[in-house]
């Protein structure tokens, strides 16, 4: 009987644990003395059925020990506060009783073992459509719709407000705009890959061309700067803006063909 009790309260514990986390996880808020939430928990579940307790009295001791569990793990000053995190815990708890008794009556199974993986699985699916959710939110709250405009050819795109980008050209000291050669392409169709690689003169016939030295954390190299006619990002115009040639993949990164430069943060709300 020891044994079984202390495997009741190791997984009771882990499954307190997971729910804290994953309560933090949603709210997006720091926690504290996780494992000491947990482990009241886990004990409660341990020693509520040798109390005797009615359906109420159980219910309220449960009650009880979750706002325990809150004022222990989660720091709040409003009433209100305490209330979201109260009903995110309620919600989270009700999510993972629901998937296990799921797979409980799908498969038949009604090990506690079972429960727990059912409960980890459901927590790592849950971390990875947030984390999917609110990295799409970041990037769609620093990309803005461009027009890139060069002797009558006008193309749009979606472009990232980049803070690391403080590429400047050191012959003009104007802020480089970083595009792929997708962008490049629709701008320039006459001038193929090939053309830039040896920097033909195709290359040199683009407005104040030249090549620049570019850093990232695992190389250095040289990229194609030039001028176009105008950058248009919202409401605001560049004249004659200056945009770099890279030929790094960050789109996966960022969602976008075009990087802003830094200095676009002082468009404010115009843009």
């Amino acid at each position: 009987m020891e044994i079984v009790i202390e495997y009741v309260l190791l997984e009771n514990f882990l499954i307190n644990l997971i729910v804290l986390k994953t309560v933090a996880l949603v709210l997006g808020v720091r926690g504290r003395l996780f494992p000491l939430s947990a482990f009241l928990g886990a004990c409660l579940t341990v020693v509520t059925p040798l109390l005797g307790l009615t359906s109420v009295g159980n219910l309220l001791c449960q009650i009880g020990l979750l706002m325990v569990e809150i004022c222990i793990s989660f720091r709040f000053s409003k009433f209100k506060r305490f209330c979201l995190i109260f009903a995110c815990h309620f919600a989270v708890a009700c999510l993972y009783g629901g998937a296990c008794f799921f797979f409980e009556g799908l498969f038949g199974i009604s090990s506690l073992l079972i429960v727990l993986a059912v409960v980890i699985v459901a927590f790592l699916i849950l971390r990875f459509v947030l984390k999917k959710c609110r990295r799409k939110k970041y990037i769609d709250n620093f990309c803005f719709d461009v027009e890139l405009e060069d002797k009558g050819r006008l193309s749009k795109w979606k472009a990232f407000l980049d803070s690391g980008n403080l590429l400047f050209d050191p012959v003009t000291q104007s802020p480089v705009t970083l595009i792929s050669f997708k962008v490049f392409s629709a701008l320039f169709e006459e001038i193929g890959l090939e053309d830039v690689l040896r920097k033909s003169d195709k290359v040199r016939g683009l407005r104040f061309a030249h090549y620049i030295a570019f850093s990232t954390l695992n190389a250095n190299d040289k990229i194609l700067v030039f001028q176009v006619d105008r950058l248009r990002v919202g409401k605001k115009v560049l004249e004659k803006p200056t945009l770099g040639l890279c030929f790094k993949n960050f789109n996966d990164a960022f969602g976008s063909d075009i990087i802003l430069h830094n200095n676009f943060a002082s468009f404010g709300e115009g843009i």
